[in-house]
């Protein structure tokens, strides 16, 4: 009972911003200490990267055998579809609605556009390492033919993709087994389903040991990103990243409306129910690393049917993109305010489809490649974007934080509004280990 105690006040809403408002102080103070602490941080995501593929693999298999099985199951793949057009084409509207009514690339103080030209003319070995790979952006998707991206993702080596990580690879193997498994007779198959059921009941415990230790790995992440980041940085970037965060506070204010619509609960419970998975999107900034809390969150605390869930929330991870799309979008503008270029409706348009479409591709990719890609974007309008490039690495931290954010919340809203409820559903209650329970919400 007192561990229980111990970690109950640890993920109290109070310790999680104390040790939020903590690491940011501390980067701000000891920026040298806090570059120091960044292997307490590695270590934590090393964990985290762990348990993901297993538990991917394990619960997308388990979960498509059961719903090959379930008559109704067509019904959710159409609803999965239907969420992504609707969160993508949702994410271009609120993004591309608030960075042409906010301007947040007009700059009219004079301080302000020198400090820019500081920022941008600073060496800086990211932006001249990638400066001839940008240099020419038209010729960029000749490259590819329309179909080398599919090609990509199917996994000629399972084995090797599960080893370098490749979350797609492994989701699409993940899924066409599932569904071969799923045609097998259920005799042959169910001693399989157990062993999956297991690796997946042990994933769940092994997160919530890891989730014990959140509290400190992001204080450690967080004050290491702080003292990267600088505060000079954050202030010539400041009315970008003003629109990044309404945008990232209209999708999870509305994420949790749909949440507590689905489940009857009021939005303030929702909203402490995501504590762990807002905290997790902060601290690791990996939609990936935050899957199994998603599913833990959904299955077992808003007690959605757990089949289903276990296949949405990987899949949606994958497919739906509302961060990447939202940066694509108001990056895209604010970049051709910064350089006084007005797109006209049918380049917005075009810029919408073009976010949709390059957004679908960003599953797997780290921030910066994920920044890189406006330069396709930014060619389509002959719009410079080498040094602009320099600008978003200053507060890639920051505005990584809010892609995950919207991300997290969207796959959460959009799992929800699809899944069904389950009321018999039964939390894990047969492991005896004290830190497997977690405390009344």
């Amino acid at each position: 009972m007192k561990t229980d105690r111990i970690v109950s006040i640890l993920q109290s809403p109070v310790s999680v911003f104390a040790f939020i408002g903590g690491g940011v102080l501390f980067g701000i103070k000891y920026p040298d200490l806090s570059r120091d602490l960044a292997p307490l941080g590695q270590t934590y995501l090393s964990l985290l990267k762990m348990v993901v593929l297993p538990f991917i693999v394990s619960s997308i298999i388990f979960s498509v055998r059961a719903l090959i099985r379930d008559p109704g199951s067509s019904k959710y793949l159409l609803r999965i579809v239907a969420a992504i057009l609707l969160v993508s084409f949702m994410s271009v509207a609120v993004g591309g609605t608030l960075a042409l009514t906010l301007k947040p690339g007009e700059i009219q103080d004079q301080q302000t556009r020198l400090e820019f030209g500081k920022l941008v003319a600073r060496d800086n070995g990211v932006a001249t390492d990638l400066q001839m790979t940008l240099a020419e952006p038209s010729k960029a998707p000749d490259a590819h033919s329309p179909f080398a991206y599919v090609v990509e993702l199917v996994p000629s080596n399972i084995f090797n993709a599960l080893a370098s990580g490749d979350t797609l690879k492994v989701l699409l193997f993940s899924i066409l087994f599932g569904i071969a498994v799923g045609h097998v007779p259920h005799t042959v198959s169910a001693s399989l389903a157990d062993t999956l059921d297991t690796v997946y009941r042990a994933c769940i415990v092994l997160t919530r040991w890891f989730n014990v230790l959140l509290p400190f790995a992001s204080f450690a992440m967080i004050a290491e990103q702080v003292s990267n980041l600088g505060p000079q940085s954050l202030l010539v970037m400041l009315d970008y990243l003003r629109v990044m965060g309404i945008a990232t506070l209209v999708f999870v204010s509305a994420s949790l409306i749909i949440v507590s619509f689905a489940t009857g609960m009021s939005i303030w419970r929702v909203f402490r129910e995501h504590q762990n998975v807002f905290m997790m999107a902060i601290a690791t900034r990996s939609s990936v690393a935050c899957i199994p809390v998603m599913i833990e969150l959904l299955s077992e605390r808003l007690q959605f049917r757990r089949t289903v869930v276990e296949l949405m929330v990987p899949l949606q991870t994958a497919l739906l993109r509302a961060g990447p799309i939202m940066v694509y979008v108001i990056g895209t503008l604010f970049i051709a305010q910064l350089y006084g270029r007005d797109l006209r409706p049918e380049e917005l348009v075009l810029l919408g489809l073009s976010s949709v479409l390059l957004g679908l591709t960003t599953a797997g990719m780290s921030g910066i490649v994920i920044i890189s890609q406006m330069s396709i974007l930014c060619g389509y309008f002959a719009i410079p974007f080498e040094a602009a490039f320099v600008l978003f690495i200053a507060v890639e931290a920051v505005s990584d934080t809010f892609r995950t954010l919207t991300l997290v919340s969207t796959i959460t809203a959009a799992t929800a509004a699809v899944s069904p409820l389950d009321p018999r559903a039964d939390p894990i209650e047969d492991l005896d280990f004290d830190l497997v329970s977690r405390p009344a919400a």
